[in-house]
């Protein structure tokens, strides 16, 4: 199916209004308030030894944070990207775009990206497109994607129930294994799977464990809901019943991650889906994530300020430091292997 540019960036324009009502937040449902790090009264380091370094993607990097996918290909996302690049190539924070879906019928929609890139050349980027697009678009076109933007690595993102709800949408998944695999074999950058808010579970992790990804993005339950989001948006009234019907769907973040620390997995688990400060980030690392990504915290400073953006990522890493501390860890390394660091 064919989209025009008008429905496309009205679409994405609702998007970002909405993630910002309180009303389509899953607050309170990360399951993380439920768990405790073990305090060390007595640390024996500095704080100044501190270091929040970590691998991602089979590389050193200076801090754990990804600014997750939030959005693109609509007037207001240029001014809202260049902003999120600049801070998170300042604090040396990954960032992933929002949907590159309009570059499969726009020729022109790559040019943002071009310019951007030119701008932030030395940024861990990941490039985003959603299942249903995968399925239904070739290897090169995918590739093309990651080409226009000089990616780092490519994110396919999975969203049944916005796709069920939402009044464009294309809930046809069928043969998305297969379509993971063969980008998996074919594309020259890693490939990450990532939920929406919805989290992911055992079943899933299990079947995506042979496809050749090298990391799992859970996106549990806690954080803005895109089912609620979708419930504002469609006209459709069995479609707006069923976002009130389902408007606390999904798997916890908490139990996401709990249930992927318990598999032999071949690829990395990154956690997100309503994380909101060093501590939450924290306790998802002593769970078994490597990677920790924020959304809407970062959305809402940057419709701020550069420096708004700079301030939330400073008191982030200051949070997790502190964490780190006054667990006795001087390191992200020490605190995963401490069977102990959580109650």
């Amino acid at each position: 199916m064919t989209e025009n540019n008008q429905v496309f960036e009205q679409r994405k324009a609702d998007h970002i209004r909405l993630s910002l009502d309180p009303r389509t937040e899953a607050t309170g449902l990360t399951g993380l308030d439920n768990i405790h790090l073990c305090h060390d009264a007595l640390p024996d380091i500095d704080f100044s030894d501190i270091e929040i370094s970590t691998k991602q993607l089979g590389k050193k990097v200076d801090t754990p944070f990804l600014v997750s996918s939030m959005t693109a290909g609509h007037k207001d996302a240029l001014r809202i990207n260049k902003r999120l690049m600049l801070c998170a190539q300042e604090q040396q924070w990954a960032m992933g775009i929002g949907s590159q879906r309009k570059e499969l019928f726009d020729k022109t929609a790559h040019l943002e990206w071009r310019d951007l890139r030119k701008i932030f050349p030395k940024l861990r980027l990941f490039g985003n497109i959603g299942i249903a697009q995968l399925i239904t678009s070739s290897v090169d076109d995918i590739q093309r994607l990651v080409d226009n933007l000089e990616a780092d690595a490519m994110q396919i993102h999975l969203n049944p129930l916005q796709e069920c709800i939402q009044g464009e949408g294309t809930p046809q998944f069928k043969g998305g294994y297969q379509a993971i695999e063969n980008l998996c074999n074919s594309i020259n950058v890693p490939v990450v799977i990532k939920e929406t808010g919805c989290g992911i579970s055992k079943n899933t992790m299990e079947k995506l464990n042979h496809c050749g990804i090298e990391a799992l993005d859970i996106s549990g339950l806690g954080g803005t809901h895109w089912g609620r989001i979708e419930g504002f948006r469609t006209k459709n009234e069995q479609q707006k019943q069923a976002a009130d019907t389902f408007k606390n769907w999904g798997l916890s973040t908490l139990h996401s991650v709990s249930t992927a620390k318990t598999m032999n997995l071949n690829y990395d688990i990154w956690g997100s889906g309503g994380i909101r400060n060093g501590l939450e980030s924290a306790k998802m690392l002593a769970l078994g994530a490597t990677t920790i990504g924020f959304a809407r915290p970062m959305l809402e400073a940057a419709l701020k300020s550069e420096e708004a953006i700079i301030q939330v990522m400073k008191t982030i890493e200051f949070e997790l430091k502190t964490a780190l501390f006054c667990t006795g860890h001087a390191n992200i390394k020490m605190l995963q292997e401490n069977r102990n660091a959580l109650l």
